[in-house]
């Protein structure tokens, strides 16, 4: 199940807490447990990560959404340019919506690289879609 899990999530790397080191990150210790408690998901509570390149936030949280799966929970990972790759994929039977709503299923969907490269059309209307259907 967990494995299952892991590959329908579609994790970049399969980064887990076993290679984390807290004191070396920039993320707050209290912050790094709150969210580790995973209780904002059952909240449904958006977080946003931002900060310069190479500071372990993508290490941290894909640890964070790796422990998601562990907790029993189904967690959606995808970059901004995937949902221009599936706005375009769908596009053709205007079957874009039935996607998304199976996407927001999961309990936790999480969107990584916003703000890294420039936005095309069909990423900014894959995110918008997901967003106002949410």
């Amino acid at each position: 199940m967990l494995a299952t899990g892991r590959k329908d999530a579609g994790f970049p790397t399969g980064k887990t807490f076993d290679t984390w080191d807290p004191p070396a990150s920039s993320i707050p210790a209290p912050t790094q447990q709150s969210l580790r408690t995973l209780e904002w998901i059952g909240r449904k509570e958006n977080i946003v990560i931002c900060g310069p390149s190479g500071t372990g936030k993508t290490l941290f949280f894909e640890a964070l959404w790796q422990q998601t799966v562990e907790a029993g929970m189904q967690v959606a990972w995808f970059r901004l340019e995937d949902l221009g790759a599936l706005k375009r994929a769908h596009r053709s039977d205007d079957s874009v919506t039935k996607v998304v709503a199976r996407i927001l299923r999961a309990d936790l969907v999480v969107v990584d690289d916003i703000g890294l490269l420039l936005v095309g059309t069909d990423a900014a209307e894959g995110f918008y879609r997901l967003v106002d259907a949410a």
